[in-house]
């Protein structure tokens, strides 16, 4: 259940005590939050990819989220979480992938190249007109998703890149247009399902095919359809 509050966007229950703590009590629940809702999320995922760097990585991870909440704080009006636990999940899965990619940069000797600065979660947040605009036609962009057959939808989410080359579906959940639950009913995924399978995005087609038991081809042509669509209901926007 999410909540409307004056003053606060959509916002998932479990942040209200932290958001709405007097100041001398806001660390406290802000620690409580951390400690009792984020960290069991984010030390199981590493746990799961067996990450020898767990320990600097969850570092950096609350690092993170407790900087975003802050921000979430000082401005209530601004852009909220509306799935607490899935954003910390994804928060982890980006800051796994970042570090991965990191580690074949050094590696190979060929500088990490930077990404859109709205997948970026430890950069200054981007001008507020830009920010805008683009969360507005994304927000558009997911409702038109919305309306596609499922196994198009999952053809055109579960393969979706960013410049990097990564997750780009992330971005969803990231900006609050949408919950990793919204995103599985979308793609005709149970959640657990996608939750399961989301450090593995984006997917190749044979992947795909075999997660929704077609074959390359078919995956190649949902996708196909599925952009066609989108760029004729999104034409002029």
């Amino acid at each position: 259940m999410l909540l409307d509050v004056p003053g606060i966007v959509r916002v998932d229950p479990m942040l209200l005590p932290f958001l709405q703590a007097a100041d001398g009590d806001a660390e406290a629940a802000l620690a409580n939050l951390l400690t009792t809702q984020a960290r069991p999320v984010v030390q199981a995922i590493l746990r799961r990819d067996s990450r020898p760097d767990g320990a600097d990585l969850e570092a950096e991870i609350l690092l993170l989220l407790l900087e975003r909440l802050r921000r979430l704080r000082r401005d209530p009006g601004g852009e909220g979480i509306r799935d607490f636990r899935g954003y910390v999940a994804v928060v982890t899965y980006n800051v796994v992938s970042r570090q991965s990619r990191r580690r074949g940069s050094e590696r190979t000797g060929v500088p990490e190249k930077d990404g859109d600065p709205l997948l970026r979660l430890a950069d200054p947040a981007p001008d507020a007109a830009l920010v805008f605009e683009r969360r507005t036609y994304l927000s558009r962009l997911w409702q038109e998703i919305r309306q596609l057959p499922p196994r198009q939808a999952a053809a055109l989410i579960l393969n979706l890149r960013d410049g990097q080359g990564g997750n780009a579906a992330a971005l969803l959940p990231l900006t609050g247009i949408a919950t990793l639950r919204e995103m599985a009913g979308a793609v005709g995924l149970p959640p657990e399902k996608l939750a399961e399978i989301w450090h593995l995005l984006p997917l190749e087609d044979s992947a795909l095919a075999g997660l929704l038991g077609v074959t390359r081809q078919q995956v190649i042509n949902l996708r196909k359809s599925a952009r066609e669509r989108l760029a004729r209901r999104m034409r002029g926007y």
